[in-house]
């Protein structure tokens, strides 16, 4: 007999990347993830799971328990009735399938958790706007790095106390890092803010009702190895996806999992 699976599989949509190959020299095309993520996701008792681009298995959501939108490239300005700033960079494929995802994942009731380009393509799909580029668009003493060390901690993350980030994060000032060019303009349609930086920018959001959904504009998989609050994040993501699944396993045979607990 096999073993009923208890740890949720949570997808993460693929980017696009490269190797060097030296017998072809030249670069071979690949479909990816940053290894923190992965790792993250793994900590906390996860099964992660990676979507290539391009069409999508309408019954996805019929098995795998979460979705994880990670960093990556700009979402297309035109998503948000916007012309392209300069410094704008997207790829529609990316863009088509992870839109194509939340749509998925929302009408299948599953946790959703965004994080730096995921918290912008989540607020654009709910009907907001973005800043294309903090700098020239929205100027101000604290300085957003768009580069540098993943984990250094570049300023404070102001969390509010009876959110439901403030809650699994347990505590409302946090130093983070900052790996971003964009940010959020306007509030999409049914989402509140959770967090803000020190100059007033949106970093974190999440909705009031409904299935777990949260996202963050700071990199938590790069703090989590160190700081325990990244950690937490992970661990109540994978725990409402978990619980998730519980509850769908119970409903088509009406004997209860126990989900993990991490």
């Amino acid at each position: 007999m096999v073993a009923e699976r208890t740890a949720p599989v949570i997808l993460i949509p693929a980017r696009i990347g490269s190797r060097d190959d030296p017998d072809l020299g030249q670069g071979v095309p690949l479909q990816t993830m940053n290894q923190t993520y992965i790792q993250a996701l793994q900590e906390a008792g996860a099964i992660p799971l990676l979507v290539p681009l391009g069409p999508v298995a309408p019954d996805l959501f019929d098995w795998a328990d979460g979705l994880l939108l990670p960093g990556g490239e700009d979402v297309e300005p035109a998503r948000y009735g916007a012309s392209p700033h300069p410094t704008s960079k997207w790829d529609s494929r990316i863009d088509d399938l992870e839109f194509q995802l939340i749509d998925m994942a929302r009408d299948a009731a599953v946790p959703i958790l965004g994080i730096c380009r995921g918290l912008q393509v989540i607020n654009v799909a709910m009907g907001g706007t973005l800043y294309q580029d903090l700098p020239s668009e929205r100027p101000t003493r604290l300085e957003h790095p768009r580069h540098g060390p993943r984990d250094r901690l570049a300023h404070q993350l102001l969390v509010e106390s009876d959110s439901q980030l403030g809650g699994i994060l347990e505590g409302d000032r946090f130093m983070v890092n900052s790996l971003h060019h964009q940010g959020i303009d306007r509030l999409g349609a049914g989402l509140v803010a959770s967090a803000i930086s020190e100059d007033g920018l949106v970093e974190g959001i999440e909705t009031t009702s409904g299935p777990f959904l949260s996202a963050v504009q700071f990199h938590p998989e790069e703090l989590a190895p160190s700081h325990d609050f990244a950690r937490r994040l992970f661990s109540a993501f994978v725990g409402e996806c978990a619980e998730a699944r519980a509850e769908r396993a119970l409903g088509r045979s009406g004997v209860a999992l126990t989900p993990p607990h991490g």
